[in-house]
């Protein structure tokens, strides 16, 4: 922001142009040294309470926000990572200068595991999966490819204290939306705590398939959770508290399963949906959509966003619960016959379900 300055004042003198002709041999005219200096106005940098629960209330308060995600954004991205692990893709972030990083159970899978660890600039670094605590979904993987570490040393992150946050604080996540994809870093989402529990933290931040495994931070900028379990909506998705993780840290680290692994659900649509509390939408003709995933199975069948549904798999449906309640009731490569309502015409589509990434 540029400094402001007060205005000068300048005296002005009037002068007929005789009287003027006849003074100007005997006077010089004022210098720029005459003027006081400017005198500079300190620039208010707005700030944001990082335990703030409440919605902003002016435009200075959008600014601060504003300014703090974008702090933490900047502070984050270079140690938040892209994951491959056998045919799955996720997300991860470092947290020691050595290359841990901390991930879902359900993307890092059996402790051993050889993996891929792609870097916000593309380069890629080998890697092994450690540990899983399958109940809270919580897993480690360790970079093995020393060389590559800028300095000896990779780009961390530092972990918080995630039962310290209260319902409505501001959160930042990141994470690789479906897949690490070249020239695109980390996509943030910003969102506020819907609920923190002992073993979950559940948020509004934007999840779909390939942010498991991604960070959840503060507007510190501090690690507070790792992505889990994405929801059947986009406005609530739940987070391992990095707590669980500081519970479990030598028994991760010594490739230990604290629990069975367990398999995240496998039919996968490839779209959301308006989701009113589960009512039906007044007005609407069907269930609208309100994203699709990029190569997914509703992108590819021709699903398009504002589409509303008004059959699929042959069945009436009124509300975004019936539609995810008829995708459960089948299995990945099966073909669904789904019909919306496209501006004036209704268009008849068949989409081939998929199985979820992790």
């Amino acid at each position: 922001m540029q400094p402001e300055f007060l205005p000068m004042t300048r005296r002005r003198l009037l002068f007929t142009l005789p009287l003027a002709a006849a003074l100007l041999a005997g006077f010089a005219a004022p210098s720029a040294a005459d003027d006081p200096p400017p005198t500079k106005v300190a620039a208010k940098i707005p700030t944001w309470d990082v335990a703030r629960t409440t919605t902003p209330g002016s435009i200075e308060d959008l600014k601060a926000l504003e300014l703090a995600t974008k702090r933490v954004v900047d502070k984050c991205t270079p140690a938040t990572v892209g994951l491959f692990v056998g045919m799955g893709a996720g997300s991860g972030v470092i947290v020691t200068e050595d290359g841990l990083v901390l991930t879902a159970a359900h993307v890092s899978g059996e402790p051993g595991t050889k993996c891929t660890v792609v870097l916000p600039d593309g380069t890629k670094v080998a890697g092994k999966s450690l540990g899983t605590n399958a109940k809270l979904d919580s897993g480690m993987i360790q970079i093995t490819d020393k060389a590559k570490a800028p300095n000896g040393k990779w780009p961390v992150v530092e972990t918080g204290k995630s039962t310290d946050l209260k319902k409505g604080q501001w959160v930042v996540s990141l994470g690789h939306h479906g897949g690490w994809r070249t020239g695109r870093p980390p996509v943030a989402r910003l969102g506020q705590v819907l609920t923190n529990q002992k073993d979950l933290i559940q948020t509004n931040c934007t999840l779909v398939g390939g942010d498991s495994g991604g960070p959840l931070f503060d507007l510190d900028g501090k690690l507070i959770g790792i992505h889990s379990r994405i929801g059947f909506t986009l406005a609530h998705n739940i987070h391992v508290p990095v707590d669980g993780f500081k519970t479990d840290w030598d028994q991760l680290l010594a490739s230990v399963q604290v629990g069975k692994a367990k398999a995240p659900p496998a039919v996968y649509f490839g779209a959301s949906f308006e989701d009113v509390d589960g009512k039906e939408v007044k007005g609407a003709r069907g269930v609208k959509v309100t994203f699709v995933a990029e190569e997914g199975p509703a992108a590819e069948g021709g699903v398009r966003v504002d589409d509303e549904i008004t059959s699929f798999d042959g069945t009436e449906v009124k509300t975004a619960d019936d539609v995810r309640k008829l995708i459960t009731r089948r299995q990945p490569g099966d073909e669904v016959e789904v019909v919306v309502a496209r501006g004036t015409r209704t268009v008849t589509l068949t989409v081939t379900l998929g199985r979820r990434r992790p």
